[in-house]
């Protein structure tokens, strides 16, 4: 992580050279002072602008190349206040063009690639599930197939567990839920999390029931089990069969409460 310290001691030293250049003003020969200050200030700014907020800047390497090329450019302009390097630059007025106005333009140029990058990634992550990694509800609206079947999860007793064991415990069987439900999934399928404990599954048609067997394989000898509802539909159904499989769930999940119930009493009566 980046020191927190690292900006304050840069702004401190390059704050201390300007203060120097002023206070020589005269000796060194400047045409004008308030350009001195102007340029000095801003390349003041911008560096601690820059080693701020490195740290969240550096997974973008476009964005990181470019405000560095933009650090170099206005340290360039700083420079050339300077009459000796000013009168070099001068010599070599096209070194002196690609140098300033070249190195400004390729800057804001991989800037503005990337932002553009760290809007999409930042757009994907916003479609993610904290705990689970899984797509969450927004990912509904990017569904690559145009007729599909929709399952929709719910798992049984979670929050016995969360009360019994502790959300810690139940976190992992979440978890571990959703990593099961992304193993079965093949090209174009995808798993969301759409709740606490509700997960939507989109498959290829017909391949709704094979899904449903490889996540109870996957789950076998493991104390998590679900209720599940099942609806075919297309994009323009979507909303349609959401309410419909929802439904089918709860159904399920009745059921087996009932189940549980039948076999409570006859165990009772065994007994």
């Amino acid at each position: 992580m980046q020191n927190k310290t690292t900006p304050r001691i840069a702004v401190t030293i390059l704050s201390s050279l300007l203060a120097l250049c002023a206070f020589l003003y005269d000796v060194i020969g400047f045409e004008s002072a308030s350009d001195l200050w102007f340029e000095g200030l801003t390349l003041i700014l911008l560096v601690y602008i820059y080693l701020t907020a490195y740290h969240f800047l550096k997974p973008y390497a476009f964005l990181t190349a470019g405000g560095a090329l933009l650090l170099f450019n206005k340290a360039y302009d700083l420079l050339t206040e300077f009459p000796q390097i000013e009168y070099h630059a001068d010599k070599f007025e096209i070194i002196d063009t690609l140098l300033d106005d070249g190195s400004l333009f390729i800057a804001f140029l991989l800037i503005a690639i990337g932002i553009t990058h760290m809007m999409k990634r930042l757009a994907k992550q916003n479609m993610k599930d904290e705990l689970t990694n899984l797509y969450n509800r927004r990912k509904l609206s990017e569904i690559e197939l145009d007729a599909f079947d929709l399952i929709y999860f719910d798992l049984n007793d979670l929050k016995k567990v969360n009360d019994l064991k502790g959300h810690q415990v139940g976190d992992l069987m979440i978890i571990r839920f959703a990593q099961v439900l992304r193993n079965s999934c093949i090209k174009q399928e995808m798993a969301l999390r759409v709740g606490g404990d509700e997960f939507v599954v989109i498959t290829h048609k017909d391949r709704s029931m094979p899904f449903i067997n490889s996540v109870c394989k996957q789950l076998e000898n493991e104390q998590i089990s679900f209720a599940y509802g099942i609806e075919s539909t297309t994009r323009e159904g979507l909303e349609e069969a959401l309410i419909n499989s929802d439904k089918r769930m709860y159904e399920m999940k009745a059921q087996q409460k009932k189940n549980r119930q039948q076999h409570f009493v006859q165990q009772q009566t065994t007994y």
